[in-house]
């Protein structure tokens, strides 16, 4: 039997546990502000992927039946999000010397206000255009956050950031393919719903434990014009793409 090396091994590995398993980082080379800046994006990774559990049980409380209808899509999602903010604390951990238990106490005690997602939650089509949206965004960070994984020189980094952008795209693509099928009469509503979307975005100006709409911050890697000339579009072309 040839055994699998590391790499090979990580390769064909498709969650945190796996990916993660026994994860240490290699000596570091940080200047203090670097280490600090890491600290923060570590943590707000596990608080974005954390809160698709919130959003998913708010969604749930305000219109069980959106939940039913949406399942196929929902459940899948959620579960890879569970695995994000499973696999970004066992790195912030490993980061911080902090315990699991300590990490999740800090990320549990925050409250979230889903007050800005009600027109949302109370409509499946235009509640799917929000996650599609959330997704490619996020999908273009992770995008972005690889030459920076790598420059740890760590394969399970560099494997996880990979596999946790493979899933943003996927989810992407399940929620379009979803509005396609369900919602195939509405799609020349989706330009409105997206403007709609992008303005409520950048007029919050904090983060309010939503899951969704966190992109108006100073240092977001996305910039505003960027979503608005480039990924709306975007979206809009792959609704009206036929397959």
């Amino acid at each position: 039997m040839i055994r699998q090396s590391n790499k090979e091994q990580l390769k064909y590995s498709n969650n945190a546990f796996e990916i993660l398993k026994g994860f240490s980082f290699p000596p570091l080379e940080l200047s203090r502000t670097e280490k600090l800046e890491w600290q923060d994006i570590f943590f707000d990774s596990i608080i974005t992927e954390y809160d698709a559990r919130r959003l998913y049980w708010h969604i749930d409380a305000k219109n069980p039946d959106l939940t039913i209808e949406l399942e196929d899509t929902l459940k899948p999602w959620l579960r890879d999000e569970i695995d994000h903010a499973y696999g970004f604390s066992l790195i912030y951990s490993a980061y911080t010397g902090l315990p699991l238990d300590e990490i999740a106490l800090d990320v549990e005690t925050r409250k979230s206000d889903f007050s800005s997602l009600d027109a949302f939650i109370s409509d499946p089509f235009k509640l799917l255009i929000l996650f599609a949206y959330d997704e490619i965004i996020t999908t273009h960070v992770y995008h972005r956050s690889i030459k920076k994984y790598d420059y740890f020189k760590s394969p399970q980094l560099s494997t996880w950031i990979r596999k946790a952008k493979k899933d943003e795209t996927k989810h992407f693509f399940l929620f379009i393919e979803k509005i396609k099928l369900m919602y195939s009469h509405r799609l020349p509503e989706a330009p409105s719903v997206l403007k709609h979307l992008f303005k409520l975005d950048f007029e919050k100006r904090d983060y309010t434990g939503t899951f969704v709409l966190d992109h108006n911050t100073i240092d977001y890697p996305i910039s505003q014009t960027e979503i608005e000339k480039t990924i709306i579009p975007t979206i809009i072309k792959k609704l009206n793409t036929t397959t």
